[in-house]
């Protein structure tokens, strides 16, 4: 019997999801290919669960696993096992098979992957090493603020900070973005209002303008009217916008992408995303990237 060992980690029970990344991912798209596109029957030590699906297409090098009304009810570093078992149904079991996945690939199944195969996983598994050293580099930068943190869950409770760390890692979140202003201050003149938004970026793909706001937990109750005014604001300046950043040669429209990135989410942040076209990025301790509404 094939299946994979998984240990809990703390932001799986918050979130209520599992990520499948390194070995695992690999093993898990070969594993469960059958169940990828469609829902299906999960059936746990906990009761089972309906209409559950795979999602292996936001990240190459990740296959998440979503349940809230499982997931959320383990504890970190609780150890399951994930069991294909028919066509619309898959196990977790808090005991050990009989059988490790390990072994099978190690004996006689090994032949399922071609010299081919075996080198294109090499490959994925040393581009993922690389990824995983750039970021510790780029966060090492940071460490004496680092530490005054009780762990990675705090770290970007102060705005300013994830702000900073964004500016020089905004490619990790959205791979064709480029900051050109941090910061740049937005004008109602008859008013005499003033906003300052976090970044205004460049799509180097589509050389469109992108707004991208950064949010902590609990300071997201601005979102929708910060939306709505830079929406308006964006529609009566598309010239003046052009203008000011012509040797760039952005091409800002009224259709402008607006960009949230925070470090916790909800149902309800979710459906706003949704319905707006606003694309959600989840950050977990700036290691992780996880687009719950696209980009």
């Amino acid at each position: 019997m094939e299946y994979i060992k998984k240990k809990i980690a703390s932001w799986e029970v918050k979130y209520g999801q599992i990520g499948l990344s390194g070995k695992d991912n690999i093993l898990a798209r070969e594993l469960f290919k059958n169940y990828f596109g469609k829902t299906f029957t999960l059936s746990t030590f906990k009761g089972d669960f309906s209409d559950v699906n795979f999602n292996e297409k936001t990240l190459s090098s990740a296959v998440r696993l979503s349940c809230r009304g499982f997931f959320k009810q383990l504890a970190p570093n609780d150890i399951i096992y994930l069991i294909p078992k028919e066509d619309n149904l898959v196990i977790i079991s808090n005991s050990e098979p009989d059988q490790k996945l390990e072994k099978n690939l190690e004996g006689s199944k090994r032949s399922k992957f071609s010299d081919k195969e075996l080198l294109e996983i090499i490959a994925q598994l040393t581009k993922e090493n690389q990824q995983l050293r750039d970021t510790n580099s780029s966060l090492f930068q940071y460490k004496e603020r680092l530490e005054k943190y009780e762990g990675l869950d705090k770290i970007f409770n102060d705005e300013k900070f994830m702000e900073t760390w964004l500016e020089r890692n905004i490619h990790k979140a959205v791979p064709d973005l480029e900051i050109i202003e941090r910061q740049p201050s937005i004008a109602w003149p008859k008013s005499g209002l003033r906003n300052r938004l976090d970044f205004f970026c460049l799509d180097r793909t589509t050389r469109e303008l992108v707004i991208v706001e950064n949010k902590v937990r609990h300071n997201r109750r601005t979102l929708e009217t910060q939306y709505l005014s830079y929406k308006a604001w964006v529609h009566d300046n598309i010239d003046l916008i052009n203008d000011k950043y012509k040797a760039l040669n952005l091409n800002a429209t009224i259709n402008f992408k607006f960009v949230i990135i925070t470090d916790t989410t909800d149902e309800r942040l979710e459906n706003i995303c949704n319905h707006n076209n606003i694309a959600l990025i989840l950050i977990d301790g700036g290691v992780i990237f996880e687009e719950i509404v696209p980009y």
